[in-house]
């Protein structure tokens, strides 16, 4: 399960990116290879940064100082029971 920084819309008090953690996984294959396209869910570290995004929202990934991807939400849930056991992991 890959841990990256997302760049949410969240700013430091300077107006440069305040990136958050999220984990990642891609459902319905086994990996995304470089370039491909997946639904993938993401289980943010600090649930409470992430409340303000909705559904059609772009995020963009970061792995690197380099932007490594971006995201459409399609769909936002509350975090479930087992949510909270795998982020304590």
């Amino acid at each position: 399960m890959l841990r990256p920084m997302w760049d949410i819309g969240n700013r430091r008090d300077d107006g440069e990116s305040d990136l958050d953690i999220a984990r990642v996984w891609v459902e319905f294959a086994p990996g995304l290879p470089p370039g491909a396209r997946a639904p993938v869910r993401l289980l943010p570290l600090t649930p409470s940064r992430w409340r303000h995004l909705a559904a059609g929202d772009r995020i963009t990934l970061y792995e690197t100082a380099v932007a490594g991807g971006t995201a459409m939400i399609l769909e936002v849930q509350p975090p479930s029971a087992w949510a909270e056991l795998a982020l304590r992991r």
